[in-house]
Parts: C-alpha cells; structure tokens; sequence
C-alpha cells in the first residue's frame, strides 16, 4: 500500500476536526455574548457564555435520549432562544411561566396560578434586579401586568433587571421550538470598552490590534472565569 503524504494526513485530520466542531455547534454547545444589561447581575454585559444545545434535545432520537442527559424546559431556567418577532435575533432570557400557568404582575411582583391551583401565588425570585437607567422601558408599564394565560408549547420568560428589559410582557411567549438552549456558565467575561473621545487621533492598524488585545486582557472580570449561570 503505498504510503499517504504528510499534507494528505493534515488535510484528513483538519476536515474531521471540522466535521466534530461543526456538530458540536449545532447539536451540542454553542458559544453568546451578552450585549444588553436585561439579566443583570445574573449574566452582565461583556459575559460570554457556553449554552447547552443538547438538553432540552428536540432533534434526537429515542436512543440518543438514552444517551445523554435530556430535561425538559422548567421555571428559572436561563435559555437562549429565538426572538419571535424577529427569529435571526438570539435573546436570553428567565423562564417564568410554564405551559398552563397563569402569570400576573403586581407592582414589580410576579403572581402565579399553575394548573390545578384554585388561587394565584407570589413567585420567590431572589435574583431580580429593579434599576432605571436612562432610557429604559417605562417601569410601571412592565411591572404591572393583567393576568396571562401560558398556551400550550410556549413559556413566558422575563429579564432579570426587571426594569431595563424587553420581555413576555410586551411581546408575548416563547414557542418551544424557538428555544435554543439552556445557558451553562461564563467562559469569559470584559468590562466593556469606553467609547473613544469623538476629538481621537485615528491609530495605526497594528497599534489598534494591540490596544485591543491588551485592554481586553486588563479588563478581564477574574472572577466570573468558569461561573455557573443558576
């Protein structure tokens, strides 16, 4: 058998790194920057978090469920998912409500009514968040909510920084199948960047190159390194 050329061997061994790297995004994790401040201070601005694609495994076989350890969507549940009024758009948000629930806001205070319950319960959320930076959605508007049924296969999420998101309660829940995932831990996390001054002097390619990859090493947040999102 005559023998293979090294370039032949790299060229083999990179498309099956390829091959595994490209299942593994779509079947199994997936890697999201946060952009927006709605989850704080759960997820922050600048976290880039690993998402859990498997789980809730809508694609997998009977088998494949044997194999690997899949949940069903549940209340408290930080998922990635598509935005419904705008499907090319990721959003991350708190899975509030579950198929069948019945979910009520009074004065920033989320109230539920599950199947089967005769009366409706204040929801212990130890993670809320309730700041009003300028410009964020009218506060009163989001945190007082008539009560809303949750239809079968979808879930009515919330932000955690409760008045600085855009959520269920503007635009309705999320369909199962738009659910991308459940959201794992923080890999890294940055401060994010100043704005530049607008009187800046333009900088040289390879100058900006290392501003850039010295300054996101600076303001590297140590301390969210590997933090489990909860």
């Amino acid at each position: 058998m005559p023998r293979r050329s090294f370039i032949h061997d790299y060229f083999q061994a990179g498309i099956v790194a390829i091959i595994i790297a490209l299942f593994v995004r779509t079947y199994l994790v997936q890697a999201f920057q946060i952009p927006s401040p709605s989850m704080s201070e759960s997820i922050l601005v600048g976290d880039h978090v690993l998402v859990n694609k498997f789980i809730f495994g809508p694609f997998m076989s009977l088998a494949g469920r044997d194999l690997l350890p899949v949940a069903d969507v549940k209340r408290k549940d930080i998922i990635v998912f598509k935005f419904p009024q705008a499907p090319e758009k990721d959003y991350v948000k708190r899975v509030i409500g579950e198929p069948g629930d019945v979910v009520e806001i009074k004065d920033g205070k989320v109230f539920l009514k599950r199947p089967g319950d005769t009366v409706s319960s204040e929801l212990v959320e130890p993670y809320v968040q309730h700041t009003e930076p300028e410009g964020s959605p009218d506060p009163d508007h989001l945190n007082n909510r008539d009560p809303v049924p949750v239809p079968d296969g979808h879930y009515y999420v919330l932000g955690d920084n409760r008045d600085d998101s855009r959520d269920s309660r503007d635009w309705g829940c999320v369909p199962q199948d738009y659910i991308r995932g459940k959201v794992l831990l923080v890999y890294w996390s940055v401060d994010p960047a100043p704005p530049p001054p607008e009187n800046a002097a333009p900088v040289s390619l390879l100058k900006a190159i290392w501003q850039s990859a010295s300054a996101s090493f600076s303001r590297t947040r140590w301390d969210r390194t590997f933090h489990v999102i909860r």
